[in-house]
């Protein structure tokens, strides 16, 4: 009788193990498809809205379905900063944010956006796969948030109520940023006054006077009426505009292997496809803009830049020297 039992047991155990498929980590026929919300700053009108959508369903088809994505324009599930705090508490949300925010769980995040650090839309994944990017990521990791792809949106410049020729016309100036300090920084190195307004609060907010400009991507000027209240556009390109796309950490090392590297393969390929496509609109914008009766302007960005290096001494809580290697990185990346 014993051994009629052991026999069966094993016969069971044997079955047991067939069914899981080995080890199931690297097959996803294992995986449960998760629904995630993706909180879109910008508006369906917005052609990058599209872009995020052509991403998604890239995401969707790699991942064999087990990622499902739910877009959701203009900050509709709520402010950026609220969602990516749901992220890292690990709800199923993708909250779009920029650096800065990241730099609310790891100061040294903000120093990937200071102004004139890349030159070219090229150098986002010069900046991707830095090693100083890399370590940032994996300790965002540590606080419930997993980066997916940093996405190329345009160079930005300032567009303001009134023309521009120097920075010290800025001075008087209050410019619309989001809420954080790596923004009221890049606001001082242009020389105006921070005020922090949600994205979804901006058009209201320069119809009033709240503020007397902003900085961004033409196409965020366009597709956000900006120029209905500003009509002049100063060139000071002064950063290569990109995005950040974050997810929970919980629920993207709850995929099995195979569907994490699925995941990173297109997002990587994505960051070359943002730079194409946001290359290929932004010249429209301009017309469109020009067509709005916006000025564009040229400027000398020497004294713009001087005061961009100034970086270190506004962001004491920097890990020492670090800024400095990941300048040095990117001249090196560079060839210089």
């Amino acid at each position: 009788m014993f051994r009629k039992f052991c026999m069966v047991w094993f016969a069971l155990i044997v079955i047991a193990s067939l069914s899981a498929g080995g080890s199931g980590e690297s097959s996803s026929a294992a995986d449960k498809s998760v629904t995630l919300k993706f909180n879109c700053v910008k508006p369906s009108t917005d052609v990058q809205y599209e872009w995020y959508g052509r991403y998604f369903k890239e995401v969707e088809a790699a991942t064999g379905g087990v990622i499902q994505t739910q877009l959701y324009p203009a900050e509709a599930l709520g402010k950026a900063v609220d969602v990516l705090e749901q992220a890292s508490q690990g709800e199923s949300v993708i909250a779009h944010v920029d650096v800065g925010h990241l730099a609310n769980y790891i100061p040294d995040f903000s120093m990937l956006m200071v102004p004139y650090l890349m030159q070219s839309p090229n150098e986002v994944l010069v900046l991707w796969n830095s090693d100083i990017a890399k370590d940032l990521c994996t300790q965002l990791e540590g606080k419930g948030l997993h980066y997916m792809l940093m996405g190329y949106e345009g160079t930005r410049s300032m567009i303001t109520k009134v023309p521009v020729k120097t920075r010290a016309d800025v001075n008087r100036l209050k410019l619309r940023c989001a809420v954080a300090p790596l923004w009221n920084f890049l606001v001082r190195v242009l020389g105006g006054n921070p005020t922090n307004i949600a994205m979804s609060e901006t058009y209201q907010a320069l119809s009033q006077g709240v503020a007397d400009g902003a900085e961004g991507i033409f196409a965020s000027m366009y597709t956000n009426k900006w120029y209905e209240v500003l009509k002049y556009v100063t060139k000071t390109e002064h950063m290569i505009g990109y995005t950040s796309i974050v997810m929970s950490s919980k629920i993207h090392s709850g995929l099995s292997a195979d569907v994490r590297a699925a995941l990173s393969k297109v997002s990587e390929n994505y960051m070359d496809e943002f730079v194409r496509l946001a290359d290929e609109v932004e010249q429209q914008y301009v017309e469109e803009l020009k067509k709005g009766g916006v000025t564009f302007a040229e400027i000398d960005k020497t004294e713009f830049i001087e005061a961009a290096k100034k970086a270190p001494e506004a962001f004491p809580e920097w890990t020492p020297g670090l800024y400095d290697k990941l300048l040095a990185a990117m001249a090196a990346a560079r060839g210089k």
